[in-house]
């Protein structure tokens, strides 16, 4: 997850269980090499009657690539899998008796480059680290695509910024039903097979493997 930062206005809970996933798949790709195809992650904090849920995905789960997209029909791609992903409620299915609605949505990735309508301050901050006009030419060799966007391993091993990013946050005007969250995720998007969960609600914290088989968390 190296150039992995984390971004919007998350709860103290969500923002902690990011760094924390953060920092295991990136020791994972130390020890591994890049992730593997099928697996995400997923973090969700319940505080309240507010549940954020965070979405790391390869590229190739989403796409079917990972390397930019070069034609249109690729770009089209891209830019329908992020409206896609946005879309919060297609995803997660809370149970009606929770009134659970989605007041935030957040997409990032480095596949979508200047086709995205969101402001990639955050994920892909121009002015620091990819300053086109001074680093390029003062620092070719730190910045020819190999070091930034490769990390030495190419697209085809899933580079971080061959992944996407999502960022969710409910509002529930009854949490106290909130007894389970349907993911509906591998429905839209069968290629993932599996998601490696961290959650903390109000029973605590717990870790769970989904997969469409296999894919209601239980609170």
């Amino acid at each position: 997850m190296k150039g992995y930062r984390v971004a919007g206005p998350w709860s103290l809970a969500l923002t902690a269980l990011i760094l924390a996933s953060a920092a295991a798949a990136g020791a994972s790709e130390e020890q591994h090499g890049a992730h593997v195809h099928g697996e995400g992650a997923l973090n969700l904090a319940w505080d309240g009657d507010e549940v954020e849920i965070e979405l790391i995905v390869p590229g190739v789960d989403i796409v079917g690539f990972e390397h930019q997209p070069s034609t249109d029909a690729q770009k089209q791609a891209v830019k329908a899998a992020a409206e896609r992903l946005r879309d919060g409620a297609s995803l997660f299915r809370f149970p009606d008796a929770a009134d659970c609605a989605l007041e935030e949505a957040e997409v990032e990735s480095g596949l979508l480059g200047d086709h995205d309508d969101h402001d990639h301050g955050d994920e892909h901050d121009h002015g620091d680290g990819h300053d086109h006009g001074d680093d390029h030419a003062d620092h070719g060799d730190e910045h020819d695509h190999g070091d930034e966007h490769d990390h030495g391993h190419g697209a085809e091993e899933g580079e971080p910024h061959a992944e996407f990013h999502a960022h969710y946050h409910f509002h529930c005007e009854a949490p106290e039903a909130l007894g389970h969250l349907d993911v509906t995720f591998f429905e839209v998007f069968p290629s993932a097979k599996e998601l490696h969960v961290q959650m903390v609600t109000p029973k605590g914290q717990d870790a769970e493997e989904l997969t469409a088989e296999r894919a209601r968390l239980t609170f």
